[in-house]
C-alpha cells in the first residue's frame, strides 16, 4: 500500500448502510452493461430475453471437490436462480418508470463508498494504534462517570458447579468464601480436577442474563442472588451450584470500571480511528492544493 494515498472519507456512517441491497445492485450492474449478452462462439445454457448463460459463468460458483452429481445439482439450482432474477428483473424494467429505472448514479455512489471503505480500513490497519493503556481507560471513566448509568441490574459473583453425589460440598463451601491463600490455591485445584463448571475470577460483573446462559439457571432464579450476601446455592437437573456473591448494582446505578473497560476501549479506539480519519483527509487535500491535483471554478461575476 501507498503510503503517500490518504482516503477522504468524512464519517464511517455508511458502514452500517454498506451492505443494504449489494445483490439487488450487482443485479442491475450486470444486466445494464454487456455481461450476459450473448457470444457466439461458445454454446449458451439459458436465456432470458437478450441475455444468455454460459458453462464459464459458471466456473466460480462451483467448487473444484464436488461429485458430478453435487456439481451438477449445484448448476441447475443457479441456473434456475439466474432464470427466475432475470425474468423478475425484465418485469421491473417494463413496469417501472423512466426515472426510476436510472441506477447508474447509485451504482457509481455504491461502488465510490465500497473502494474508499476498502481503503480507509487498509490505511488504518497500518497506522492506527491500537494499544488502550489502563490509565486512559481510567481517566475516560472518571471524566464521564455520568454517562455510564446502568440499564440493568448487574452481579458480581463467582461459582462452581459440582456432580449432586459429590461429598466434599462443606469443604468447597469453606474454600469459595475463604479469603487466604491456601485456600483460594486448594479452590483452583479442586476445580481444575472436579468441578463441572466454574468461574473464580472475582473481578467478573455478568448481567443476570449473561450469568443464565452461563450456568443454565433460569434468570428469576439469577435475579433472587442479590439478595443474599455470601452464598447463594442451587440444585439444577445435572448438578448442584455453589455461588458466591460479591457485589450486587442495581439498574440507574454508576456502572463499576470493570464492567465498561471493554466498551470504553472500544469508544477511544473508534475516536482514534476518527481523529485519524480527519488528519488524513486534512493531508490528502493539503497534498492537492500543493501539487495542484484540482481546481474549483467560480462563476465570474458580471
Amino acid at each position: 500500500m501507498n503510503d503517500e494515498l490518504f482516503p477522504i472519507l468524512r464519517n464511517s456512517t455508511f458502514l452500517v448502510r454498506l451492505p443494504i441491497a449489494i445483490g439487488t445492485l450487482f443485479i442491475f450492474f450486470f444486466s445494464s452493461c454487456n455481461y450476459f449478452k450473448k457470444n457466439t462462439e461458445e454454446k449458451p445454457l439459458a436465456r432470458v430475453y437478450d441475455q444468455y448463460l454460459y458453462s464459464t459463468d459458471l466456473k466460480e460458483i462451483l467448487p473444484g471437490n464436488v461429485s458430478k452429481e453435487d456439481s451438477a445439482r449445484i448448476a441447475n439450482n443457479y441456473i434456475n436462480n439466474w432464470v427466475k432474477q432475470h425474468l423478475l428483473l425484465k418485469k421491473a424494467e417494463l413496469n417501472l418508470p423512466e426515472e426510476k429505472r436510472d441506477v447508474q448514479k447509485q451504482l457509481d455512489d455504491y461502488r465510490n463508498s465500497l473502494i474508499l471503505f476498502l481503503y480507509e480500513e487498509e490505511l488504518i490497519k497500518q497506522r492506527l494504534d491500537t494499544l488502550v493503556r489502563p490509565d486512559e481507560i481510567t481517566k475516560y471513566y472518571e471524566e464521564n462517570k455520568q454517562n455510564f448509568a446502568l440499564k440493568e441490574n448487574i452481579i458480581r459473583a463467582s461459582y462452581v458447579k459440582i456432580d449432586k453425589q459429590n461429598k466434599t460440598v462443606n469443604k468447597l463451601r469453606k474454600w469459595l468464601n475463604d479469603e487466604d491463600a491456601d485456600s483460594k490455591n486448594k479452590l483452583n485445584e479442586y476445580c481444575s480436577t472436579q468441578a463441572l463448571k466454574f468461574s473464580l475470577d472475582e473481578h467478573k460483573w455478568f448481567t443476570p442474563e449473561e450469568l443464565a446462559a452461563e450456568t443454565g439457571i433460569e434468570q428469576n432464579k439469577i435475579e433472587q442472588m442479590g439478595r443474599y450476601p455470601n452464598t447463594f446455592e442451587i440444585y439444577e437437573n445435572d448438578g448442584y451450584y455453589i455461588f458466591k456473591t460479591i457485589e450486587y448494582q442495581l439498574k440507574d446505578d454508576i456502572s463499576p470500571l470493570e464492567f465498561e473497560e471493554k466498551n470504553i476501549r472500544n469508544i477511544l479506539l473508534n475516536k482514534r480511528k476518527l481523529k485519524l480519519i480527519e488528519q488524513m483527509e486534512k493531508d490528502i487535500y493539503n497534498e492537492g492544493i500543493v501539487k495542484s491535483n484540482f481546481e474549483i471554478y467560480t462563476e465570474k461575476k458580471k
